[in-house]
């Protein structure tokens, strides 16, 4: 499985930061075994990728050595179109909102990219918008909230004193003062929820950029498909309906029929089931896996176990009880009790 990438461009905002301070990140001493690959790294095209996990080194050797840990908001004031490549420039030269969060949900990969990335989805909820992913592993904290702070100062760029973010929820728990958020994005902060969230207004979504440009966009888009369709596919058939059945159950609150999902697939009920069988596999497995992982979700947010067992499909909470106890081998109560406990120091 191929490790997350992430652009070259986030490299850049870290040497943007040191160079204010006059510092030069070739030349600290506490990155002297880095050297060498910082230094590849930094003469890469801007819009190419590189590895996570070296970034995530260099971010927290950096925080640590220079206190300074909201280092990712910092480095996020320098963000312009081109950290993001290709993607950035769409973004800029879009005709609306609307039209800048589709480019971003359809090309997103060639910001971040790897097996573990779901895309984003965009969700209407009364006069909100919802433009939504889900936490992918709690060690990828880092790269959601540069992202995220990223994406939020750029906008402030494209539609300046027009679009305004009404809140900001993160999946995992504060990394910093919870104040230093709040700062940064100028609205409600909040943590622990099932996925990542910028919520902004409906009304938002029909803003123009004065910096559209359809004639450049045409050209964009084309290498936007060109630099997408030369990536590696990771989505297996598998993959796609676990990510399809979790969406149906963390936005509609209900469990898909397979037959819903087939039609989206433009095939037969039967045909879905006999691909899911060749692949060892069926579309009950699925369904009970990501029930499994809904409820997980569900029981750190407080619910109370009647409402998770109506909300995931089971007759009562007795079902469910005994659905997880045979899918995790540990009773409710008990997986309850671990995720309440504070982590171990």
């Amino acid at each position: 499985m191929q490790e997350l990438q992430i652009p070259n461009g986030y490299f850049q905002l870290w040497q943007m930061f040191l160079s204010d301070r006059g510092l030069d990140g070739l030349q600290l001493d506490f990155l002297q075994d880095y050297h060498a690959q910082l230094r590849h790294v930094l003469n890469l095209p801007i819009d190419t990728q590189s590895p996570y996990t070296f970034f995530l080194e260099v971010i927290q050797r950096t925080q640590q050595h220079l206190n300074c840990p909201q280092l990712v908001f910092e480095m996020a004031r320098y963000i312009r179109p081109e950290h993001f490549g290709v993607l950035g420039y769409m973004a800029s030269r879009s005709n609306s909102v609307a039209e800048a969060l589709q480019n971003i949900i359809r090309f997103s990969r060639l910001v971040i990219d790897g097996a573990d990335v779901i895309p984003m989805q965009m969700l209407h909820q009364d006069k909100e918008i919802y433009l939504s992913w889900p936490l992918h592993n709690e060690r990828y904290a880092m790269i959601n909230e540069l992202t995220s702070a990223c994406m939020a100062h750029l906008a402030k760029q494209i539609f300046p004193a027009s679009l305004q973010l009404l809140s900001m929820q993160f999946a995992h728990a504060p990394q910093m003062a919870r104040y230093h958020y709040e700062k940064f994005f100028g609205c409600e902060v909040s943590f622990g929820h099932a996925q990542y969230s910028f919520v902004i207004s409906s009304d938002s979504l029909d803003l123009k950029s004065e910096l559209a440009d359809p004639s450049l966009m045409q050209l964009l888009l084309r290498q936007a498909e060109e630099a997408i369709a030369s990536k590696p596919s990771y989505e297996s058939l598998d993959q796609h309906i676990h990510m399809r059945v979790a969406e149906y159950l963390r936005v509609q609150n209900s469990v898909p029929k397979i037959e819903q999902i087939a039609n989206e697939l433009h095939v037969s009920a039967r045909t879905l089931q006999r691909q899911l069988n060749d692949l060892d596999s069926s579309f009950k497995k699925i369904v009970e896996m990501e029930r499994m992982k809904r409820c997980d979700q569900l029981l750190q947010q407080d619910m109370q176990l009647t409402d998770i067992a109506m909300q995931l499909g089971y007759s009562d909470q007795s079902a469910l009880a005994r659905a997880y106890k045979a899918f995790a081998g540990q009773t409710l109560l008990h997986r309850k009790q671990q995720l309440k406990a504070p982590p171990e120091s």
